[in-house]
């Protein structure tokens, strides 16, 4: 129940993270979140302005809207799994390269501000077992996940687990604040059969050997480099910088390739030609940001003892010559030029 002072003091959320989940319930599954916004007086090109907020409230107004429309009680576990760590930029490579599932979930509560200053996850101890709980930070108070965003996380969590683990994570069990659900099949299905309901916090809780599950893409040095980058850009709002964003996402997406400007801009939800202007008042360019990338990975993996060709493919250079001429054009040398001058 909420205290007089809570009810007269309205709190307000990211209007970042409520636009991407109106953009999933839009596309996937024809809702209608203009006229969601409109009856609320905002807009969905409100919610894209920088540091933008809206009602809390509005997150269970909206399941509760789409829930009767799509007649799906389901959605918010379909949007949690639909979490990849692809599309979480310099946070998701430090999910993909992390050394087991220990570290990933650590890694994942260290850099969680990376992508949001609102949700904070934790990751503790507790008799030989690991909880992964989640709060929001409403300026100086934390406070408990509501029934969706408690679905929505957990599942999402889980789900970036299974894209970077070697083999299958089930948690011993989970725990809910909301009462128990009449039909129990979708959260036994992601979590498994042990699910408590009406308890004091939301939150999974895995065994010892869960945590020691290897990731399938560790990389050490990889690692490093982009923690390296999250360090520098801790703190940053997902508004805050969109040469970061831009950044983070191509650094994301180089083992697919996806080197392309509709691409990414259709990662961040903008169009091409609004992410070209964007980038352009900043004082900037895609092709430089992408440049500035390839740089920084190219002296990372010459450094390695890598093969010129090997890194013109992990580049995502078609041609071993066109990485050749960009090499050049950056440091003035050749690759084998310029490890032989580091070496001396």
């Amino acid at each position: 129940m909420r205290t007089k002072k809570e009810s007269t003091k309205e709190r307000t959320v990211a209007a970042e993270a409520f636009w991407h989940i109106l953009m999933f319930l839009q596309r996937g599954h024809g809702f209608d979140a203009d006229a969601f916004l409109a009856a609320r007086g905002t807009s969905m090109q409100e919610l894209r302005l920088p540091n933008a907020r809206v009602k809390a409230d509005y997150m269970g107004e909206l399941f509760e809207a789409a829930t009767i429309f799509t007649k799906d009680a389901n959605l918010s576990f379909k949007l949690g799994e639909w979490a990849n760590p692809h599309s979480l930029g310099i946070l998701g490579y430090l999910l993909l390269h992390s050394k087991n599932i220990g570290e990933t979930l650590q890694k994942l509560c260290k850099y969680y501000p990376l992508i949001g200053q609102t949700l904070r996850p934790e990751l503790a101890e507790t008799k030989n077992r690991y909880k992964l709980s989640f709060c929001i930070k409403y300026g100086h108070e934390l406070l408990p996940l509501g029934k969706y965003q408690a679905e929505i996380h957990l599942s999402a969590a889980l789900s970036l687990l299974n894209k970077v683990a070697s083999k299958k994570i089930t948690p011993e069990y989970a725990t809910f604040r909301h009462e128990k659900p009449a039909d129990l099949s979708e959260y036994e299905r992601i979590f498994g059969e042990k699910l408590y309901f009406c308890e004091d916090e939301n939150a999974i809780i895995f065994s010892k050997e869960a945590l020691e599950v290897e990731t399938i893409h560790q990389n050490p040095s990889l690692l490093k480099i982009f923690e390296d980058e999250a360090q520098k850009s801790l703190g940053l709002y997902f508004h805050g910088d969109l040469k970061d964003e831009v950044a983070g996402i191509v650094l994301a997406s180089m083992d697919e390739l996806e080197f392309s400007l509709e691409k990414v801009a259709a990662k961040i939800g903008m169009h091409p030609r609004s992410l070209q202007k964007k980038l352009k008042e900043n004082g900037t360019s895609f092709a430089a940001i992408l440049s500035e990338v390839r740089q920084k990975l190219a002296i990372h993996y010459i450094s390695k003892g890598v093969d010129a060709t090997t890194i013109a493919v992990c580049l995502g250079y078609s041609e071993l010559s066109a990485f050749l001429r960009a090499f050049k054009k950056w440091y003035g040398m050749s690759p084998k030029e310029y490890l032989s001058l580091k070496k001396a």
